[in-house]
Formats: structure tokens, sequence, C-alpha cells
């Protein structure tokens, strides 16, 4: 494939690849550089434009940190779409097209004319501030990159909610996560940063780690990449320390119907990250737009596809909840998958519109 600097600029992987940060990133985009040399014009420019925005980002962050009130209670976002669907034929578009920016507030405007320069007749990525004690939410078919005010980037998967304490810098670095975010958290031994779900806490003090909390999902799950984090349950009075995480290792916890009250009544465990075999780390492999399945239930890649796809499934025969399918997609279509699927394991589908209906 051969990409544009703007379809650079907002691939997960690239970006990863510019800040050094993944070998996995860094060994595909050196191969594809060596088996298509003619994009070195294009990877350097693409590259010089993501280097530029978080360097522009952190200096409007250390120019906010002048002023409290202002630095504490502005995020930024950059909205991207990861897939939609093309009804009319079936197809995925992975729109890679960059959206134009539109600052919210003049003094935004002219943080970004630099930028604005350098991307003239290009899409351009949308940059928003936005209040910090508002909800940031990810439709289905849809990812965002959050920048917070303190440095940390958080890229939410679809259908997800991420709100951010209004104390945020201040008092704490509490953050509510509802769905899955990869969290890249700016270190602050003074102020742990902390992750709530609706079934334990995650803390850390400057780490890479990525939360899974859907409530439809049967479990929920903190991955590690780098550093330490603490998972914190309720020990009555006050938190507790329920297990330390070591880098790859995550911690899964079924997601049952009352909420913990202690931790003697957590069900839970501690497992190894899983890759594939490309070594591709399952656990985050949505944020490259890869869906990977390893001995995975039909019922939890229904929750997968309907949040992927903005579709609905409606699965009638209970059994097929169980079937359990192994396999990997990347720009497949939802028909392509499903039909796939079904050499495994055979099941008839329907769809009308959004909605599809599975049947033995």
């Amino acid at each position: 494939m051969i990409y544009s600097v703007e379809q650079l600029a907002i691939n997960d992987s690239f970006i990863a690849y510019c800040y050094e940060q993944d070998v996995e990133a860094m060994s595909y985009w050196n191969k594809y550089l060596a088996q298509h040399p003619e994009q070195l014009k294009t990877m350097q420019e693409a590259k010089e434009l993501v280097l530029g925005l978080k360097t522009m980002l952190y200096k409007k962050q250390d120019e906010l940190s002048a002023d409290t009130s202002a630095s504490h209670n502005t995020l930024y976002v950059v909205d991207h779409k990861a897939t939609t669907i093309n009804h009319e034929n079936g197809r995925v578009r992975f729109l890679n097209g960059l959206k134009k920016w539109l600052p919210a507030a003049s003094v935004i405007l002219i943080l970004m004319l630099p930028v604005l320069f350098l991307l003239s007749e290009r899409n351009k990525l949308k940059i928003e501030k936005t209040a910090i004690s508002q909800k940031i939410i990810t439709e289905t078919g849809m990812h965002k990159k959050v920048f917070l005010p303190d440095g940390t980037s958080v890229t939410l998967n679809a259908g997800s909610e991420l709100s951010v304490s209004p104390t945020f810098g201040k008092k704490d670095r509490n953050v509510y996560l509802i769905g899955e975010g990869l969290f890249d958290v700016a270190h602050n031994k003074e102020l742990p940063f902390v992750v709530h779900t609706d079934r334990y806490k995650v803390k850390a003090l400057g780490t890479r780690f990525n939360v899974k909390c859907y409530m439809n999902d049967p479990t929920s799950e903190t991955s590690l990449l780098e550093g330490k984090v603490q998972i914190l349950v309720n020990g009555g009075a006050k938190d507790v320390v329920y297990k330390t995480l070591e880098v790859n290792q995550k911690f899964v916890i079924k997601n049952e119907s009352d909420s913990i009250q202690t931790k003697e009544e957590v069900t839970a465990h501690v497992a190894p990250l899983a890759y594939d075999d490309a070594n591709r780390n399952i656990e985050t492999a949505w944020v490259n737009n890869f869906l990977i399945f390893e001995d995975m239930k039909l019922g939890e890649i229904k929750n997968i596809l309907e949040r992927r796809f903005d579709v609905e499934i409606v699965i009638k025969d209970s059994k097929l909840l169980d079937y359990r399918y192994t396999a990997s997609f990347e720009k497949e279509t939802i028909d392509e998958i499903l039909e796939a699927l079904q050499l495994s394991y055979p099941f008839s589908y329907k769809q009308k519109e959004s909605k599809i209906i599975l049947e033995k």
C-alpha cells in the first residue's frame, strides 16, 4: 500500500514508529521503507508533522501551566474515524484523510498557524479545546486520541467514554473510563495517575497500559506494556492493592452484576499478554485496526464486531454463543469476516441495513 502524508500522520503504528516507542512498529516501517524507497520523502514529511504536533501541544501545556485555571481545565482531542461501513458495496473504507483544523479559541488558532501553513492545501487533523470535566465519547466505528493537560495521551476505542476529574493536575490525576483506552501516562511521582472503572482502579506514576472495561463483555482487563501499575479494589475504609502488575502481564476480572465489596470477593486472575504468530500483541491490536481472536467465543466476537462496524448483531441460537474461533483480520469487511468464521463452525446469517441475524 502507498501512503500519503495525511494517512501516515493519523496511523497509530506510524506514530509509534516516529516516537520510537514500539519495536514492532519500528520493524514494520523500516521493512516497509526498504520495500518502498520511493516513500522516503513522504515518510519524512509525515514524521516531521507528527513530532511537530506533539511539540506544539506540549509547548501549549507549558504556557498554560502559568495559569492554573487554564492548565487544569483544558485537554485536546485528536478525532479520527477508525473504520466505517459502505453499505452499498459492503466494503470497509478506512478514512485516512485528515480533517481540517477547527480551533475552538483564537489562542489555539494562533498556536497552530505554523502547522496550518505547512499543511496549507492538505486535509488536517481536528484538534478541539474541551472542558476537562466534559466526557469524551467515541461512537461505534471510531477511535479518538486525547491529550490530557499533564502530557498523558489516551487512545480511545470504539464505544468508549472518558471523564477527567475537575481537580486533575491540582489535587489528583483521576480519570473515569467506560470502554477501552490505551494510556501513555506522563510521569509525576507527586500525583499518581488513577483510572477508575466500574470494577476496580488502576494506579500508575508514569507508564503505558491498556484498560478494557466494556459493560457488556464477560470480563474487564488491564494489560501492562511498560513500567508498573497497581490494581486497587475496595478494602472497606480505603482501597487496597490487589496486585502489582509487571510488564507483559494482564489483570482479568469477571464482570459480575454486583459491584466489588472487598478484596476477598474479587473473581480475577493475572495472565501473560498474548501474541499472535506475527508477534502482534493481541490486547492492543485494535489500536492499529487489527482484529485478532484467540480461542474466543462468538458471543465475545459479536460485541467486538458491533463496536468496530457500527452494526447490531442478533444471535438467534444460544448454542452459537459458545462457538470458539481463532483468526485475525485487518481490512476485511464484516461480510468477509463472517464468511471466514463460517468455515470453522458453520452458521447462517442475513443482513438488513445495519442489523445482522445469525442462526445455526
